[in-house]
């Protein structure tokens, strides 16, 4: 069927990406900023217009904003850049800046952009009250940010990450109350409360390994984003919650074959220096164990479900994660592919939403409660080596590939032999990160050290089908052991 050139142009906008590139100092968008933000604008616009109202007229009227608002945003985009190169080499901290880009074929337009700020000397160790010097960087970097502010649709986002050192929790809600101290200052340097948003994502979102010293320091940041709206902010937040590539890294705090018990132990001692090396230490983080000591500490309760022994260097399925042909997202979603780990050396992910600084409440992600087929509550079963291993039920949403609720892991040993009598429930927390077709769907056993399961990844169609791939880890005595493991819903 041949369309009218505006309905063409309105259905190649539909499939418009959001994306974003690296661009610590990208000298095009830095010295031609207002003209790359015109060029293309106004085609934006108009088809951000045709999807909401379906109206060729309404969308070249659209089309006209979109290219005052380009230019606009082109500006802005230059202006915070330039600023906040100057805070960093004045206070002679790291500051990493990304575009944020709107992308239609060849085309892309800056809507926003990202910082990625060191705060090792923004805060003290385990405190969310900013050092004499965090608050002299923050006012500074207020300063840059309220500097571009051109619009009252405009939105800034802080984000709080820290490293993967000590409890999940605790380090989620100590990046919260940073980001909103932050988030504080920027209000009393001009910018209205309004357009303020806070978040606190812990340790779920690293940008290098946490084994290290270096590693650490990377991932203890603050992170702020400035975008033209709030619609932006809400596709930002939904996609950014599971970025396949933040699963680069391991959110556990050592890449080990280490798992982390949530049974109550004693806390671990370290040094005061060892401390402010390492940063983020608690008096409640609890001691790992080898995953080796399962089988030997609590015999009684293995399942010998058929598998292979395995390693920390196993490849995992995200791996096979078909990246998203549409995104936006703080990294190239082609670069997904790099990603290697597994359930094993991870921990759960543990994030908070994102709230408003003048009202505190959390801005709503998703625009409806649809669940993937399948994913509404089933349960997903499947034998392993005879044993019937289920998950219920399984909740993930349609929009952003979400996990609303956390599933039991019921183990019914010799099921084809016909025992229908199944061990205790297991507790669990699940992750979820979406690609194009499937999403990765992973599940960390609490109390992993006393349980005849580990973990679990599982590649599931997002149409419901029975799972293309999946990775059961157990422990038989000395070593980790793999079996597949590919269930279906029940």
């Amino acid at each position: 069927m041949n369309l009218p050139f505006s309905k063409k142009a309105a259905s190649v906008l539909i499939a418009a990406s959001l994306t974003s590139s690296c661009a610590s100092m990208n000298d095009f968008a830095r010295d031609y900023g207002t003209a790359a933000g015109c060029i293309g604008g106004a085609a934006l616009g108009g088809g951000i217009t045709y999807l909401v109202t379906h109206d060729a007229k309404k969308a070249l009227v659209g089309g006209l904003a979109g290219g005052v608002a380009g230019c606009v945003v082109g500006n802005v985009w230059q202006n915070r850049e330039q600023a906040l190169a100057k805070v960093a080499q004045e206070e002679k901290i790291r500051i990493s800046t990304q575009a944020l880009k709107a992308q239609e074929k060849s085309k892309q337009e800056p809507v926003g952009i990202v910082a990625q700020v060191e705060d090792g000397t923004m805060f003290a160790i385990d405190s969310a009250e900013l050092t004499s010097s965090g608050m002299r960087q923050v006012q500074k970097i207020a300063a840059a940010m309220k500097g571009g502010q051109q619009s009252s649709s405009d939105v800034l986002l802080v984000v709080g990450h820290t490293d993967a050192t000590g409890n999940a929790e605790h380090n989620q809600q100590l990046s919260e109350a940073r980001a909103r101290n932050v988030g504080l200052v920027l209000e009393q340097s001009g910018i209205k409360a309004s357009q303020l948003y806070f978040q606190g994502v812990g340790s779920s979102r690293p940008l290098a390994d946490n084994d290290s010293i270096s590693g650490r320091a990377q991932n203890r940041r603050v992170e702020i984003v400035a975008l033209a709206n709030e619609t932006l902010l809400r596709q930002r937040l939904a996609l950014e919650s599971n970025n396949p590539l933040y699963l680069r890294h391991s959110s556990a705090a050592e890449n080990t074959l280490a798992r982390t018990s949530t049974t109550k132990t004693a806390p671990r001692k370290t040094s005061k220096k060892a401390a402010t090396q390492n940063a983020e230490v608690k008096a409640n983080e609890v001691v790992t164990q080898p995953t080796q000591a399962i089988a030997e500490s609590n015999p009684a309760n293995f399942v010998d479900f058929g598998g292979k022994p395995t390693s920390a260097q196993v490849t995992g399925l995200a791996s096979n994660l078909k990246p998203l042909s549409q995104g936006f997202s703080l990294i190239s979603q082609a670069q997904a592919s790099s990603v290697s780990g597994s359930c094993l050396t991870d921990l759960p992910r543990v994030s908070g939403l994102a709230k408003n600084l003048a009202s505190g409440k959390a801005i709503d992600q998703h625009d409806t409660r649809e669940y993937l087929p399948n994913m509404n509550g089933r349960a997903w079963a499947g034998l392993v080596n005879g044993n019937l291993v289920t998950l219920t039920p399984v909740f993930v949403l349609k929009d952003g590939a979400v996990v609303t609720q956390n599933p039991q892991v019921l183990i019914t040993p010799n099921y084809a032999q016909g025992n229908r009598k199944a061990l205790q429930g297991m507790a669990s927390v699940a992750n979820s990160w979406e690609g194009e077709d499937s999403i990765l769907y992973r599940v960390y056993i609490a109390d992993a050290q006393q349980q005849p399961v580990s973990c679990v990844d599982l590649l599931l169609p997002k149409s419901g089908k029975p799972a293309q791939q999946g990775q059961l880890f157990y422990s038989n005595h000395r070593q980790p052991w793999l079996a597949n493991y590919a269930p279906q819903r029940g």
